[in-house]
């Protein structure tokens, strides 16, 4: 990987939606790269005064192993962190056997752990797949869920050239109800070649939707009804003309009375997923939870076919999560994020604040509708011209 720079880019952690996003994209392109960053005020805009969590440490760490990098204000909370990788012999000991092991000793979210270092290992240059084994909480209050990463993003990011990602789930951990950990393993295989640009322009009409249920077992029932009802009322807005629709429904126990949970992923003619859940916040007393499924199935279906009518190929979450991808793929590409009314759909806080990241330290470039120059990173190495590729492409043939 290329020598990091003397001088570290300064992110300003309370910068647009001002949260952990910015510091996982951060750390991530930052280890790739080479590039020290320098981040002050991390996480200013949450409440509780902010600071590193224990996912953000965990996260951190293990990219500090992976990249070689010095460190500076590594601790619970630390508002200020200074992180410089430098140039590694051989890749680290974890992706040269193929196992990678990340334990939480809280519930912090295991999907937000992966969010930070998968660009790493997709793109560090290790030659065999990986297992990646994270322990923590599947299903925690504002965090993709496990349920998500499995039924959204895995197949979204196969969509775009990323080679299969699996997952098995061993267990789940919550935030909700008695807290527990939960474990999860991901089957990863790094890239060989840059990724090519991202185009996803073309969703086509919704032709499923697959509903998953966690909740307490005796409300099955009662859950079943609400779907059946709902998708009544509105199939026509979930499919439009389209006849051969079908609909899924799953439910799995919470094993705890203060756990509701519940996923809708729309599938398109074209294989695009977009996905609206709730893992239920509201209070849940003894013989006052007449509201709370049919709260639930009402938020979450509301979401999905607001997501639906924008005509786009990515739900709101899916959008902020793309971004590192575009930013490292070769090449214009471009993703449609939908219209409303004759305006382009507005890309969240979260989005823009991928974005910023993006460009100001992978140098990518990014305009207002939905296209992104990539810088064309090469596994285990860096941004490569297209001289050099025609190079290294002539000495293949010739020898």
């Amino acid at each position: 990987m290329a020598p990091s720079t003397s001088e570290a880019i300064h992110l300003e952690g309370t910068t647009l939606e001002g949260g952990g996003q910015l510091l996982r994209i951060a750390l991530g392109l930052s280890s790739l790269t080479a590039k020290p960053v320098h981040i002050t005020n991390i996480r200013g805009k949450r409440s509780g005064g902010g600071g590193l969590k224990a996912q953000h440490l965990t996260s951190m760490l293990w990219l500090g192993q992976a990249s070689n990098a010095s460190i500076g204000g590594a601790g619970l909370k630390s508002k200020e962190i200074t992180f410089t990788p430098r140039p590694l012999p051989s890749l680290h000991p974890d992706l040269l056997v193929g196992h990678v092991s990340i334990s939480q000793s809280t519930p912090g979210s295991i999907a937000l752990v992966l969010q930070a270092i998968l660009p790493y290992l997709l793109f560090s240059g290790a030659q065999t797949p990986i297992k990646l084994r994270i322990t923590g909480g599947t299903n925690v209050s504002n965090s993709p869920s496990i349920d998500y990463v499995e039924q959204v993003l895995r197949p979204m990011l196969s969509l775009i050239g990323i080679p299969p990602i699996f997952s098995t789930l061993h267990s789940r951990g919550w935030s909700t109800g008695r807290t527990c950990l939960g474990s999860a393993t991901f089957s990863i295989t790094p890239l060989t070649s840059p990724l090519p640009a991202l185009t996803l322009t073309d969703r086509g009409p919704i032709i499923s939707v697959y509903a998953t249920i966690i909740a307490p077992l005796e409300t099955e029932r009662e859950f079943h009804d609400n779907l059946d009802l709902m998708f009544e009322k509105r199939h026509s807005r979930f499919f439009g003309d389209t006849q051969n629709s079908d609909i899924t429904i799953s439910f799995s126990p919470s094993h705890h009375e203060k756990r509701y949970y519940l996923l809708l992923v729309a599938t398109s003619s074209t294989g695009i997923k977009l996905g609206r859940d709730w893992l239920y916040d509201g209070g849940v007393r003894a013989g006052k939870t007449a509201q709370i499924i049919p709260n639930i199935v009402r938020k979450v279906s509301d979401d999905l076919l607001a997501e639906i009518a924008h005509g786009g190929c990515v739900d709101e979450w899916m959008v902020d999560q793309l971004v590192v991808y575009q930013a490292l793929a070769k090449g214009m590409g471009r993703i449609d994020h939908g219209r409303k009314g004759d305006e382009k759909v507005e890309a969240s806080l979260h989005a823009k604040t991928a974005v910023w990241v993006a460009e100001t330290v992978a140098g990518a470039r990014f305009d207002a509708k939905g296209g992104c120059e990539g810088v064309g990173f090469h596994p285990g190495g860096g941004p490569v011209g297209e001289e050099l590729v025609h190079e290294l492409e002539g000495l293949k043939l010739h020898a």
